[in-house]
């Protein structure tokens, strides 16, 4: 198989020369016996710590001992109030999904125990078990991914032999996470048994007497195993044996069919998957550039917001438009992606793209000005795009910013609220139907221009905005000088902090 993902065979090629795949049968084996010799044993893993590699083994009973549900699959989550320990799982377009039922079961009656005697290693963590032992492996897997530290090796799960654990919705959300790649799954072509309803995921090294291949491919996964039932677990000792001998033959297995190979190419050629990382650094560079664009606005007393909105050129090769372009689709493109991926992989790209903050409050203020220049109104609630809006809900919390002291220059701060200046437009707007109904007064518009005033005096409280909206040219200053009229008027001029910082030129001193 010329084209299979070199990532594939390297993994296989990798666990079978370091002796993994041996020193987890090993274990299987002795687990097993240790089972088969004392009946009562409800204990279904052990905990091996090496000098290397920590080993948690999974065994249990023949799936036919379970009940008579082979093919049972369990909701997650469950009804109601039901405990769901995947939860970080889901994705916005995979809600929910299903799995194997006695897989399920074992791995709850398991997890107490686990909890308490399953320490995070910083030697890298073998996680592994045979037939209906490799499925709860599976699960333990992905239940224990969620708490691994970045900067610690991730777990890899073996199992041999072990039916699928999860459904097809499953399957496609672990295909567009990281954890996806945390998964060697050993299968006999002939006997390993098909969960009906279920798919797999992860990486397969499938053989049969004649060879073996290791491919990522879920459907081509599903042809080449044959699916026969059995309370039985081969022994996968004399496979190993036969993979030893053939290592260096994995990519030429007469497992694989002409027709099979060319449909996998057709359906990697069609699977091009949107790298973030590999732009990132390009992303920033022109965040970097926009920077200079920003400066170059406050030297000319107006600020970028209102310069991009009133369309003054710029000075030098600073192609704002192509800029805002690039970074709208790249952003785009990141916050659609994730809709994809599981909660778990949600956190990990707030850790790595803090700079998606950055960009919202630098470059969202331009798309405002975009708006508002057409004429438009209600930017928040109609106007605004769903990835702003993600983005701002990913770090929210995710980042908190260093102290403001009265004393620290925020001359380069980038407003904290990416929508102010929409804000300052709907005042803006206020006011202006105020003025075209000359001498209206209503109370309604009063209220929306006095809560303004109290959100800008909020954010200037907690330091939050930038100095430049106190540019002689900016349209906040503008709005100010309306709204100070207004509030001249009898009847409206009751006092405020907000009014005495701007009366008194407090404001010329801040930041």
């Amino acid at each position: 198989m010329v084209f299979s993902s070199l990532k594939c065979i390297v993994l296989g090629k990798l666990v079978l020369t370091s002796g993994l795949l041996n020193s987890s049968w090993s274990k299987i084996s002795e687990i097993h016996k240790s089972s088969s010799q004392n009946k009562d044993s409800a204990r279904g893993f052990k905990i091996y710590q090496e000098a290397k590699f920590t080993f948690v083994v999974f065994s249990a009973p023949p799936i036919s001992s379970n009940g008579s549900y082979t093919y049972a699959f369990t909701p997650v989550p469950g009804p109601e109030r039901a405990p769901n320990p995947f939860h970080f799982l889901c994705s916005e377009t995979t809600p929910s999904f299903t799995l194997y039922t006695p897989a399920f079961e074992l791995f709850n009656k398991y997890l107490p125990d686990l909890k308490s005697e399953f320490l995070k290693s910083e030697k890298p963590v073998i996680i592994t078990g045979a037939g209906l032992g490799g499925s709860v492996a599976s699960l333990f897997t992905l239940w224990i991914l969620q708490t691994v530290d970045l900067r610690l090796p991730r777990p890899l799960c073996i199992t041999f032999g072990s039916p699928f654990v999860g459904d097809a919705r499953l399957q496609q959300t672990l295909e567009n996470s990281v954890s996806n790649s945390c998964f060697l799954h050993v299968a006999d072509a002939e006997r390993t048994p098909i969960t009906e309803g279920f798919k797999p995921f992860g990486t397969y090294l499938i053989c049969n007497e004649i060879g073996c291949v290791c491919i990522e491919d879920p459907e081509a996964v599903m042809k080449l195993l044959k699916g026969v039932n059995s309370d039985l677990v081969e022994d996968y000792g004399v496979i190993l044996h036969r993979l030893n001998q053939s290592v260096l033959s994995m990519v030429d297995s007469g497992l694989m069919s002409d027709d099979l190979i060319e449909r996998m190419k057709e359906r990697a050629d069609k699977k091009v998957r949107f790298d973030p990382f590999k732009k990132l650094n390009d992303m920033n560079i022109s965040m970097a550039k926009m920077v200079w664009y920003i400066k170059e606005s406050r030297n000319i007393k107006i600020g970028y917001y209102d310069r991009y909105r009133l369309q003054i050129p710029t000075v030098g090769n600073i192609k704002v438009e192509a800029f805002k372009k690039e970074l709208n689709g790249f952003w785009t493109s990141v916050v659609e992606d994730a809709k994809k991926k599981p909660q778990s992989d949600i956190s990990i790209l707030k850790r790595r793209f803090l700079s998606g903050n950055i960009y919202r409050r630098m470059i969202e203020p331009l798309d405002i000005a975009e708006y508002y220049r057409n004429g438009e109104k209600e930017y928040r609630t109609k106007g605004r795009s769903r990835h702003y809006v993600m983005l701002e809900k990913w770090f929210r919390n995710a980042w908190i910013e260093p102290f403001r002291c009265e004393n620290r220059d925020l001359s380069d701060l980038l407003t904290f609220d990416s929508c102010f200046w929409a804000e300052v437009e709907e005042a803006l707007v206020v006011i202006n139907e105020m003025k075209t109904h000359e001498g209206m007064t209503d109370e309604v518009s009063i209220g929306k221009l006095v809560r303004f005033e109290e959100y800008v005096w909020e954010m200037i409280g907690k330091r939050e905005v930038s100095p430049e909206i106190f540019l002689e040219k900016s349209s906040f200053m503008r709005w100010w000088k309306e709204y100070r009229e207004i509030k001249g008027r009898d009847g409206f001029n009751s006092p405020s902090p907000f009014i005495d910082f701007m009366n008194t030129g407090m404001y010329q001193s801040y930041g």
